[in-house]
């Protein structure tokens, strides 16, 4: 059986990384099952903080604003990914939803959008893109800067004090038609490096695509720090979306919604 490798190193290039693993996002996502799933869990966020307009930040492919849009939220969705945000695009065309895209970095955000949203929404790990913890400040002070008084912030993370404490190495296994995606990590230092591994089964064999990017594991102690410095008030904890509770040896995400505080654009 033919075996071919291509081996993308993209370490230390977040954009490169998604914008060759765009085509496929969907597939390894579980894009169309997760409408179902998780619009309760947005909906009661939606209705609980009377959210009318919101942020999604680090979009993807943009589920997440699709799904806020289709709760009647005004949604502006922000990646660093061109391919990513055509993605999102491409979606709110198929699906007759009206959504404000923008190719940017999260520091560029207050220099770039107009006005205030009810909700930044932060989810997909998208923050252990971070190149430090003081670079995770900086991101937490520019969503401060664009969220109202009273505004939320809603984060969702991998648990990396579980993933950590376990040394875990698979992440995930998901088949999807031709392809197989393997997410696993490998530890170097105070930094995780994420790898997806895609096996396509093709009329020659298989086809090996192998990318990877070094991650920053933010630990639940790390993200309250960053979001106190940011002068964020009111932060609660769990173990997903679902708002179930947060177990730090055991639940697979760290989520995390706190509220900005009224004087916080002040303090920064």
């Amino acid at each position: 059986m033919a075996l071919t490798t291509d081996l993308i190193d993209e370490t230390n290039d977040v954009r490169s990384f998604y914008d060759a693993l765009a085509p496929d996002y969907d597939k390894m996502t579980g894009f169309e099952k997760r409408f179902v799933q998780e619009r309760p869990f947005f909906h009661m966020l939606v209705e609980k903080y009377e959210i009318q307009s919101a942020l999604d930040a680090g979009c993807g492919t943009g589920f997440h604003a699709l799904l806020l849009a289709q709760l009647g939220v005004h949604v502006t969705a922000v990646d660093l990914s061109p391919k990513m945000v055509a993605s999102v695009r491409s979606h709110a065309r198929q699906l007759g939803l009206s959504i404000k895209t923008l190719v940017g970095s999260f520091e560029s955000l207050s220099g770039t959008l107009n006005g205030t949203f009810d909700a930044v929404f932060s989810l997909g790990n998208s923050l252990a893109h971070s190149s430090s913890k003081e670079d995770l400040q900086r991101t937490l002070r520019s969503f401060a800067r664009v969220l109202r008084p009273g505004g939320i912030v809603y984060l969702q993370n991998l648990n990396y004090d579980r993933i950590l404490a376990d040394r875990e190495k698979v992440q995930s296994v998901k088949e999807a038609g031709t392809k197989t995606f393997v997410r696993y990590y490998d530890y170097d230092g105070e930094s995780v490096v994420f790898n997806i591994l895609t096996i396509e089964k093709t009329h020659d064999g298989l086809l090996q695509n192998h990318r990877t990017i070094r991650l920053l594991p933010l630990l639940q102690r790390d993200v309250v720090a960053a979001l106190t410095s940011a002068a964020f008030t009111d932060v609660q904890m769990f173990g997903g979306i679902s708002m179930n509770e947060f177990v730090p040896g055991n639940s697979k995400d760290l989520v995390i919604l706190a509220r900005r505080g009224e004087n916080s654009a002040k303090s920064m």
